[in-house]
């Protein structure tokens, strides 16, 4: 079902009604605002043809999946935002998508997201009618977007900074692939800022721009700062996660390297004590130094002056 709200002058406030179509002979006083987060596919393409929406604008319109976007045919202008659902950044499941359809006095919303706490986020105050009714309502839902994920930034900042303590004190695999993941959730996040950023950003730098009929300059402004704002601060945490799985990475190497010194010390001083021994353990008869006197008490002296004097190179080679 579409639902309609609307501004009745005699009873002095908002009205909802439940439609599957709008009947052409209502009485409905503009602005109207229609929600189409109950209605079906049929009432929602025959509620866009009614309106003689562009067939492009009414399937992107449609899309549950699509980039942030803006596009303006005739009167209506398309605005595609994407809102973040998630409660943390630990792993993402689903974007947030909201679709506003608009003109000078209605303003057609969904939103495509199954988590009903946010659902009821993404509504419109309706207050008293005024001139810019419809921009006034776009304009707090793009705020409520941009609010959805710099909630989320201001807490991670404090476990980003908890989370480089753990891993400077004692840093472990299960610390890495937590990191990874939200670097992972991160990328993703920044795209779509990057989108949105980039799509003001048109709107600021063009002249002729349709979002500037609609929205004050200062407005416009505001919009674009939000974003480029969130998206700095996405890329500003994936470079100081990038940074400490670079650190961890680094230091595990490191460690390595410490224990291969020590094994390359301990191979160095035993092999050439084991070619030895290996040599006068092969108990053949015709082995002069067998017969000496004094041979196993030099043998044991020579390995010993092997051993130490490894010892020593190594230490000349500051090694330990």
């Amino acid at each position: 079902m579409i639902s309609v709200n609307y501004y009745d002058p005699e009873l002095g406030g908002w009205q909802q009604q439940q439609v599957s179509r709008l009947p052409v002979n209502a009485r409905h006083t503009p602005p109207l605002w229609l929600d189409l987060q109950q209605a079906s596919a049929a009432e929602e393409q025959q509620l866009l043809q009614d309106l003689g929406i562009a067939a492009t604008m009414a399937e992107d319109f449609s899309k549950s999946r699509h980039p942030p976007k803006f596009e303006a045919v005739g009167d209506f202008n398309l605005l595609i935002l994407r809102a973040y659902a998630d409660a943390d950044f630990s792993e993402l499941t689903e974007s947030a998508q909201l679709n506003l359809l608009f003109c000078h006095d209605i303003l057609i919303t969904k939103l495509h997201c199954r988590q009903q706490p946010l659902c009821s986020q993404q509504q419109p105050q309706l207050a008293k009618p005024s001139a810019n009714q419809i921009s006034d309502w776009v304009k707090q839902l793009t705020l409520i977007v941009a609010a959805s994920y710099l909630e989320k930034l201001l807490v991670f900042e404090d476990e980003l900074g908890e989370l480089e303590d753990r891993m400077l004190h004692k840093g472990n695999d299960e610390l890495m692939t937590m990191m990874m993941r939200y670097r992972s959730v991160l990328r993703k996040v920044s795209r779509n800022l990057a989108y949105q950023k980039d799509l003001f950003a048109d709107a600021l730098f063009e002249e002729q721009h349709s979002l500037l009929r609609r929205f004050a300059l200062a407005d416009l402004r505001d919009f674009y700062e939000k974003f480029e704002r969130l998206h700095s601060m996405t890329e500003m945490y994936y470079d100081q996660l990038s940074d400490l799985v670079q650190g961890y990475l680094s230091t595990t190497s490191h460690q390595i390297n410490e224990r291969m010194k020590v094994l390359t010390m301990v191979s160095s001083i035993f092999i050439p004590l084991t070619f030895v021994a290996g040599i006068y353990g092969m108990n053949f008869s015709n082995m002069p130094e067998l017969e000496l006197e004094w041979g196993y008490y030099l043998t044991l002296g020579f390995m010993l002056a092997v051993g130490l004097g490894s010892l020593i190179w190594f230490k000349h080679l500051k090694w330990w």
